[in-house]
């Protein structure tokens, strides 16, 4: 059954996603619709679900969104911290298809965000390094700098802080086999295995299992 008002049906609490994500992928006024949708509606449940169909529309085809990205770039300024999520995301699901490098040109506006005034935005910046160190290996050094530099450039409270470095394990095991800054993770990874946090001590403990480092 096509669906004539797609606005009107993705508002709904209960909506087809996987239906939307096909129709966002095949018909480009369907995807350019969604994607207004999400940037401009102000009901939560529009421009959420709207995200919701461009996040794995993405992710299954990133080439079709590139075209977008300066859209997607200005909601690293918006008001509205769960649309500076959306942006983080989305863009770092981009990366693969981003052979204009124009990530680059937005990196240092992109790491601000781990300092951001909601910590929920900080987390979605440092998970997003992820994805993005392993599409960006000249910016690996820049990235692993700041996030060995977390506990100088945020501001959260030290229980915050040390619930972002289970985050920035993960980051961490996107490169460490080649990486060359090894000592220094060490030193975050031994006093990560005594943390405050539990999932930080136990991602430690994974971490030190998995590449089989004596600390």
């Amino acid at each position: 059954m096509r669906i004539n008002n797609p606005i009107k049906e993705i508002a709904k609490k209960e909506f087809d996603r996987d239906y939307f994500v096909e129709r966002v992928i095949q018909e480009k006024e369907v995807r350019d619709l969604v994607i207004h949708e999400m940037l401009n509606n102000e009901d939560i449940m529009v421009y959420y679900h709207c995200y919701y169909v461009i996040e794995e529309a993405s992710k299954k085809r990133p080439e079709l969104f590139y075209s977008y990205w300066d859209q997607f770039r200005s909601l690293l300024d918006h008001k509205n911290s769960y649309l500076r999520n959306m942006g983080l995301t989305i863009m770092a699901t981009l990366t693969p298809v981003d052979d204009q490098d124009r990530f680059s040109e937005v990196f240092e506006k992109y790491m601000t965000l781990m300092n951001d005034e909601k910590f929920m935005t900080a987390q979605c910046c440092i998970k997003n390094l992820k994805k993005i160190i392993k599409q960006k290996g000249h910016l690996e050094e820049d990235i692993l700098e700041a996030l060995l530099d977390i506990d100088s450039l945020c501001s959260y409270p030290h229980k915050q802080k040390e619930l972002l470095k289970g985050d920035i394990l993960e980051v961490f095991d996107q490169v460490y086999q080649g990486c060359k800054r090894k000592s220094e993770i060490k030193v975050l990874l031994k006093k990560a295995l005594s943390s405050v946090s539990p999932k930080t001590r136990k991602r430690a403990m994974d971490f030190v299992e998995k590449y089989q480092i004596e600390i």
